[in-house]
């Protein structure tokens, strides 16, 4: 049985009895996984107590089919993202990128930037101000979306890569995935965007986390950019995110 040994974060904890849970964890070294940590609800235990939800540790397990539950053999807790619990904007943004991992990122897939993003987010978030919780959410959610390679560039058609005119009102098509041209726009729903939305979400995509942290969304752009994201996961796993109208 391949054991592995790896960085870890929790993203979300269940009761599976009265004295184990099943954990869901992205791994540095394996992806996201689902384990079953037996016995971790009792007083003694490999895992330092029950495991709770955006911790960060070292972790032991073992696997032998990604459709499986993996085996959880130890976790040594080393960073608990406290302020993740403490502020409702941090918390609502742990929620939403928590579920966006769930649905968008394939099991058992190693991505180590994957991992390394979300734990950069998830600091972010604990750290930052109430007010700059929701463009550091939208930040790590385009960049994950990128990753996976689902963001086109902004600055021109994803059908045909004609340039569009910055900080004009631009298209944005769910469905093809990117901002459109008037040639190439496709019949059915498409949402249309200020120059302003278009540059902040190519903006967070891509800019340094030091200068995330100091945007401020106002709410008009970010009520387009919730819709379009909204949009765009639903088109890909084909559900909308409980947690996206609370960010």
């Amino acid at each position: 049985m391949p054991v592995y040994k790896s960085p870890v974060l929790i993203l979300r904890c269940q009761d599976w009895s009265e004295s184990s849970q099943v954990i869901h964890l992205v791994a540095r070294e394996a992806g996201r996984l689902r384990c079953l940590a037996k016995g971790s609800r009792r007083g003694q235990n490999p895992f330092s107590g029950p495991l709770d939800r955006w911790v960060l540790g070292d972790a032991v397990f073992s696997m032998t089919d990604p459709n499986k539950l993996a085996t959880l053999m130890e976790l040594y807790e080393t960073e608990r993202l406290d302020g993740l619990r403490s502020r409702l904007p941090a918390f609502y943004g742990a929620a939403y990128l928590t579920e966006l991992v769930t649905v968008i990122v394939p099991d058992a897939e190693v991505q180590p930037a994957t991992f390394d993003l979300l734990v950069q987010a998830m600091r972010s978030l604990a750290q930052v101000e109430p007010a700059a919780c929701r463009a550091v959410t939208y930040a790590a959610a385009w960049r994950l979306l990128a990753l996976l390679g689902y963001v086109p560039a902004w600055d021109r058609c994803v059908q045909c890569g004609r340039p569009l005119e910055a900080a004009r009102p631009v298209d944005y098509s769910a469905g093809l995935g990117g901002p459109v041209c008037v040639a190439c726009r496709p019949e059915g729903r498409v949402h249309r965007l200020t120059g302003r939305t278009a540059q902040a979400a190519a903006f967070l995509t891509t800019a340094d986390w030091a200068e995330i942290r100091r945007v401020r969304l106002s709410p008009a752009t970010a009520t387009q950019m919730r819709a379009i994201l909204t949009a765009r996961v639903a088109e890909l796993a084909g559900k909308e995110l409980a947690a996206a109208k609370y960010v």
